[in-house]
């Protein structure tokens, strides 16, 4: 049986050393719907507020970055979420249900040179938006580490670091973090510090 390193981003003693290059893709449902009106939403709303900018996921993302230096990559699908909770739940449930791999509008255009990739998402009906699986399919994580987030509400991480896992069966998939909707459930201060307190981890 074999372990992770303590600090799995850390060379071995007497290895060469290495530039590790960071990639930060995140989905967000902010950023994969139209809000009309933001001046209409109710950010004390359970059903509301992660709709608008920069939305859970992102701001935990924005944190990675500041610590990390790596390069930040919203992952976009072609054809938006609609803005209303029920609605977009509502697909998010027959997206899962058909395995469905929506089509995405952008890509990472340099994805070879990446050797750590950390990956945020929200807990969607207890796995990853099916977005994020194409994203998965989209590139070749031979060699790479990858590295998840989560932004939940009650169900913590869920299925979604098993499933990833199936997605890249072979690729080194780490630990995630889960923070219960930064800013809303959990104090934007003690969120940051769970991310961060996280990342020490990887000697970052």
């Amino acid at each position: 049986m074999t372990t992770e390193p303590e600090n799995p981003l850390v060379p071995p003693e007497n290895a060469e050393e290495k530039s590790t290059k960071t990639l930060i893709a995140y989905f967000t449902w902010a950023e994969n719907t139209v809000v009309d009106d933001p001046s209409a939403v109710d950010v004390d709303a359970t059903t509301s507020a992660s709709v608008l900018a920069p939305g859970h996921v992102a701001q935990m993302a924005a944190w990675i970055q500041a610590k990390t230096g790596g390069d930040l990559f919203s992952i976009i699908m072609a054809d938006p979420y609609s803005s209303d909770y029920d609605e977009c739940l509502d697909r998010a449930a027959d997206e899962k249900a058909d395995n469905a791999r929506p089509i995405l509008s952008g890509s990472v255009g340099n994805m070879d040179e990446y050797d750590v990739v950390f990956l945020g998402y929200p807990d969607w009906w207890a796995t990853c938006p099916m977005a994020v699986f194409t994203f998965l399919d989209s590139y070749d994580f031979t060699g790479k580490m990858v590295i998840p987030f989560c932004a939940h509400r009650t169900s913590g991480l869920a299925s979604s670091v098993r499933d990833i896992r199936a997605a890249l069966p072979d690729v080194t998939v780490l630990d995630a973090v889960g923070v219960q909707r930064p800013g809303m459930d959990t104090p934007l201060s003690t969120a940051q510090d769970t991310v961060e307190t996280w990342l020490e981890g990887f000697a970052y």
